[in-house]
């Protein structure tokens, strides 16, 4: 990993101090563009739908060298701006990369029937489970933002349960670890703006896939103008879930923290418009999860005062390093083979 692995504080850039700031800077201002080659993947699901991912292999990395999962968040995909950076980072450190496009999202538009959403654990399984056949021996990290993070999260706790022997650790940056909460500030007035955002976005994504399936059903989303509401429209009943609140409780990643066993790190902002801090006061972490609870950073904004390496993405270079410091002994021992 190029540069220091020391972690400097985050102080919020001076322009930038609040968290719709920060939220709004870090979507709209991105930065110079990543450059990061990838080849597509298609990965069939046992449903015989199809996920199209990216995948980058950094030169010289042989098996046993780790590998990283991306999670996009909602409304999100592979190239997202912020999966992109932190997939390079990783890239350039040595990690193979698998940016995943959930469910119709992105490039794997048309090539399932079905929807992503915040409790879908079995496609990210399935993606586990084809990187360990592909990779046998590597340990691999799942790296979630937002509602990816949430998926990553969720995951790693039902592996405690039905366990994924590659999967060595979880980042999580800013997840909804409790859907109900995030609900509720999302309908708060000075957030219905991007409440609107997310549901206009939901929708015309639905409504192209209805069209691209004709089978699927005629469906009209036209009045639904909030996330609830299309939780409460079209996720719920789509998915098996007797409601939105139903989704919500069975899909939150917070009721089954606690069952964690491998390491992790999660992120998040207090000043984060979409996705309350109170439930990570409240969560029952345990203790192989490093949890850092920031009082600015918006949602996966994190645009620093300072430089850090030459970058004012606190965030990206953040993860980067500790999944640097997690996999220090693997890149120690490959660098004494050579």
């Amino acid at each position: 990993m190029p540069g220091t692995l020391d972690v400097p504080p985050f102080e919020p850039h001076p322009l930038l101090r609040g968290g719709h700031a920060q939220t709004i800077a870090g979507r709209y201002f991105p930065g110079p563009k990543a450059r990061l080659d990838a080849t597509t993947q298609v990965i069939e699901l046992p449903d015989s739908a199809r996920l199209s991912a990216l995948e980058t292999i950094p030169p010289g990395w042989v098996e046993g060298d780790p590998a990283a999962i991306m999670l996009h968040g909602l409304a999100g995909c592979a190239r997202s701006s912020f999966v992109v950076r932190t997939a390079s980072r990783l890239a350039r450190s040595g990690v193979r990369v698998v940016r995943l496009n959930m469910r119709n999202a992105g490039d794997g538009f048309g090539l399932a029937k079905g929807f992503y959403h915040s409790g879908r654990t079995d496609d990210v399984r399935n993606v586990v489970e084809w990187m360990a056949r592909r990779a046998p021996g590597s340990p691999i990290a799942l790296v979630g933002f937002s509602l990816g993070g949430n998926l990553a999260l969720k995951l790693a706790a039902e592996a405690a349960i039905d366990p994924l022997d590659a999967l060595d650790c979880v980042v999580a940056a800013n997840p909804p670890i409790d859907l109900a909460a995030c609900s509720k500030l999302l309908e708060r007035k000075e957030n219905q703006k991007y409440d609107r955002h997310f549901a206009r976005l939901l929708r015309g994504q639905v409504e192209r896939l209805h069209k691209c399936f004709p089978e699927l059903g005629p469906i009209d989303l036209s009045s639904v103008e909030t996330v609830r509401r299309f939780d409460e429209r079209y996720t719920a009943p789509r998915n098996g879930f007797v409601d939105a609140d139903d989704y919500y409780e069975r899909s939150s990643s917070a009721r089954i923290l606690d069952r964690i066993q491998i390491p992790g790190l999660v992120v998040h902002a207090a000043d984060d418009p979409f996705i309350p801090v109170e439930p990570f006061r409240e969560a029952r972490f345990p203790a192989e999860i490093e949890l850092e609870l920031l009082s600015h950073g918006g949602h996966i904004g994190y645009l620093s005062k300072n430089q850090w390496d030459g970058d004012r993405r606190w965030l990206d270079k953040r993860l980067a390093v500790w999944l640097a410091k997690r996999w220090k002994n693997v890149f120690a021992t490959r660098a004494a083979m050579c």
